[in-house]
């Protein structure tokens, strides 16, 4: 995972933040939150009998499992590890966490010699053990899915951290659309999941299959889609705005919704973007007036009907589309973007200099906001802008407008310099 070169984002602690850029305590807490209470108290136990340890001679042994499970930890730690979907790439620990934590609770119920104590000892240990087992008897498909008591159990990680990386739900999710196809007596129809289906569709050859990411579906054509909470953002989870209306069945996991079919009704939204693509803005906001008025919660369809407004002269109206989307998702970083832009082309730099740094914080590796945030700096504070292009190519070295803005920073106080940001900038295709 050191030299893992996709990075993803994830949810943690309530924020979307980059694999890469994790912090420190990730995979110790998120294996915190996770793992059964009655395993971790056995574990801490284990630490408390360092004497009655040595005494069985089998110290070496317990040393080896502990640094088993140690210097994975340590090393992901100390080489910042591009790390994410929780602690999945680290299940090989478990073992060695489970065996210690047995030992703990056998060398705690051997320091008690009353009989009441070794009654009470079990009758703790099936206590700590109700929830998770509760938790399996009413979710035997979603195991993984697991939250303990220190998270508040899923329901307390929905919205906070990642639950359904996996995309399970989407298993169950196609078998039900299949038998709503076959009691509908529906043949052929496009459906789009936020992770392929193909194999789930395999025996319905009438029934095509796409992917698509879910903030970008209204600009996709389709009939149904599969969607997961993952890559949803915490925010539009912790409003209820997830599952959306349009969602014609929800699969649970302890009462938190974990995937939706969605019904597409109306394509409005679809026809309004592929207009737009086209160039024929008045038809396109047309299309996009019909999404909205269709009761749609779609951020990105007030985006695309912004961009059709402005491109169409009716730069007022377009404005309040945007504060419009952003009421749906205050943390889209494409209407914020779009804001920085109108108002830098306006002249008011300083709202737009807001907007850049605001979807800078949101998102640390949306390179264009960046370089149009180097250009405002620029003009009172030159080293400012040269750091900012600097961050900028630290996530991507070899991104061009970045080196190319460099060499603008360069062209009047040192040519020399500036000539070979020029020719870095030709090197890269």
């Amino acid at each position: 995972m050191a030299h893992f070169p996709e990075t993803f984002r994830q949810l943690f602690e309530g924020k979307m933040i980059w694999s890469d850029q994790m912090p420190w305590y990730f995979i110790p807490k998120s294996m915190a939150i996770t793992i059964p209470l009655i395993i971790l108290t056995g574990f801490l136990l284990f630490f408390l009998y360092p004497g009655k340890l040595l005494k069985t001679g089998k110290a070496l042994n317990y040393g080896i499992l502990l640094f088993s499970i140690l210097f994975p930890l340590l090393f992901v730690i100390i080489s910042k590890s591009n790390i994410y979907s929780s602690w999945r790439q680290f299940l090989f620990l478990y073992p060695a966490i489970v065996i210690l934590s047995a030992t703990g609770f056998i060398l705690f119920f051997d320091s008690f010699k009353k009989k009441l104590a070794k009654w009470i000892i079990p009758a703790i240990m099936i206590f700590l053990a109700f929830n998770p087992v509760k938790f399996m008897i009413k979710n035997p498909s979603y195991y993984y899915l697991y939250y303990n008591q220190l998270a508040g159990g899923l329901r307390g990680a929905y919205s906070n951290y990642e639950t359904d990386y996996y995309y399970t739900g989407q298993t169950e999710a196609s078998r039900w659309l299949i038998e709503y196809f076959r009691e509908k007596k529906i043949d052929s129809a496009v459906v789009t999941a936020t992770y392929p289906v193909k194999w789930q569709f395999r025996n319905n050859p009438g029934i095509k299959t796409t992917y698509v990411r879910y903030e970008e579906r209204s600009t996709r054509d389709w009939d149904y889609a599969i969607v997961t909470n993952r890559y949803i953002p915490p925010l539009t989870l912790r409003n209820n705005l997830w599952p959306p209306d349009d969602a014609i069945h929800v699969i649970y996991a302890d009462s938190v919704p974990i995937c939706a079919v969605l019904k597409r009704e109306d394509k409005s939204a679809y026809y309004g973007y592929k207009a737009s693509m086209e160039g024929r803005n008045r038809e396109a906001i047309s299309f996009f007036m019909q999404a909205i008025q269709s009761g749609v919660q779609d951020e990105m369809i007030f985006y695309n009907f912004a961009c059709a407004l402005y491109n169409d002269g009716q730069n007022a109206k377009a404005d309040s589309v945007l504060n419009e989307g952003l009421k749906l998702n205050p943390v889209f970083e494409p209407i914020i973007m779009y804001l920085g832009n109108i108002c830098y082309t306006r002249g008011d730099y300083p709202a737009a200099r807001k907007y850049y740094e605001e979807v800078i914080s949101i998102n640390p590796k949306y390179l264009k906001a960046y370089v149009q945030l180097s250009k405002i700096v620029a003009t009172d504070d030159i080293s400012g802008a040269r750091e900012l292009l600097r961050r900028c190519l630290s996530v991507d070295r070899n991104y061009k407008p970045a080196i190319v803005g460099l060499a603008d920073t360069y062209r009047e106080s040192n040519p020399a310099k500036a000539k070979k940001y020029d020719e870095m900038a030709k090197s890269i295709k």
